[in-house]
């Protein structure tokens, strides 16, 4: 590894504490979040995404946050790009980038250094993907999904249309799409720590997340968004507590409605992002935080530590 950038990377379900603990290991060791969650490009999305607010982030500048409008459209070649510049960038300013966030899929793209193909755009596949879609439903699209590619499948989440609709494409485009195809050797020098929490801290966290959120505009921020014109089957508001909070401003159901499917949401969220950060992953050094606490933060510091002073 010797001569390669180093990379830190936080990593681990949601609510796992990856953002104060980024923060905090950016203070210590002079370092600059780079963010690999991709709720956090859009401006505009910052209650219902937890995005930090400028008093959170102590300073610590956060590279890869609000870049996009509500409607701008991003893929994961674009993301791999700008990631990749931008992590030369902070190394060049002899700061350590920190790879910060639960997005699996853009996270190992870097970690790996993942060739990605561009997919030219399918016009009339597009169109015979919606019409399934609108004639029974996201299932149907799943299971064939499942049936073309098991392992893709398997990575996606096959709740959500978009992201369904995005998969099968690729799945059926001309090239031999890979979501996997690895550089020979890992591009950076990474250290990956893991956060891990008992699922019951878990839950309790995003109970609390969720009454935040009710506290501090929620329904406000997504009835703005679709006030200036922003669509609800955009890509920025199927995101989890947006496509729900979007349901019950139309009046398709409740606010009870609307928090009780968020919950489930990111609870299904969480078991999926164990998909991508395995716990027999021996790349990845997982830390508990379910109590969190001084000492939790210093034996992670002090194996950083170790890392940045080996040669």
């Amino acid at each position: 590894m010797s001569g390669q950038k180093k990379l830190l990377a936080i990593v681990g379900p949601t609510a796992s504490g990856k953002t104060s603990l980024s923060i905090e290991l950016a203070k210590r060791f002079h370092g600059e979040i780079v963010n690999g969650d991709s709720r956090l490009f859009y401006r505009g999305l910052d209650i219902a995404t937890a995005k930090p607010t400028a008093d959170e982030r102590q300073g610590i500048p956060h590279n890869l946050i609000d870049i996009l409008g509500p409607t701008d459209d991003f893929n994961l070649k674009s993301f791999a790009e700008l990631a990749h510049k931008t992590i030369d960038q902070v190394t060049a300013r002899n700061n350590l980038p920190i790879l910060t966030g639960g997005s699996g899929q853009y996270v190992w793209s870097l970690l790996e250094g993942w060739d990605i193909p561009e997919i030219s755009p399918n016009d009339s596949l597009r169109n015979e993907l919606e019409n399934q879609l609108e004639r029974e439903g996201v299932e149907s699209l799943a299971e064939r999904l499942s049936e073309l590619d098991r392992k893709v499948a398997k990575m996606t989440d096959l709740r959500n249309p978009r992201r369904v609709i995005r998969a099968m494409e690729r799945a059926l485009s001309d090239s031999e799409y890979s979501p996997r195809q690895k550089s020979a050797e890992p591009p950076y020098d990474s250290l990956i720590v893991g956060l891990t929490a008992d699922r019951p801290v878990l839950h309790k966290r995003v109970s609390d997340r969720l009454q935040k959120m009710i506290d501090t505009g929620w329904e406000q921020e997504v009835r703005n968004l679709i006030d200036s014109g922003v669509p609800c089957d955009s890509k920025s508001m199927s995101g989890i507590g947006y496509r729900q909070m979007a349901g019950f401003v139309k009046g398709d159901y409740s606010l009870d409605e609307a928090v009780r499917l968020t919950n489930v949401a990111t609870n299904r969220l969480i078991r999926h992002q164990n998909n991508w950060f395995k716990a027999g992953d021996t790349r990845i050094r997982w830390f508990d935080n379910s109590t969190g606490g001084d000492e939790f933060v210093e034996s992670v510091a002090e194996y950083v530590s170790h890392w940045m002073d080996a040669e």
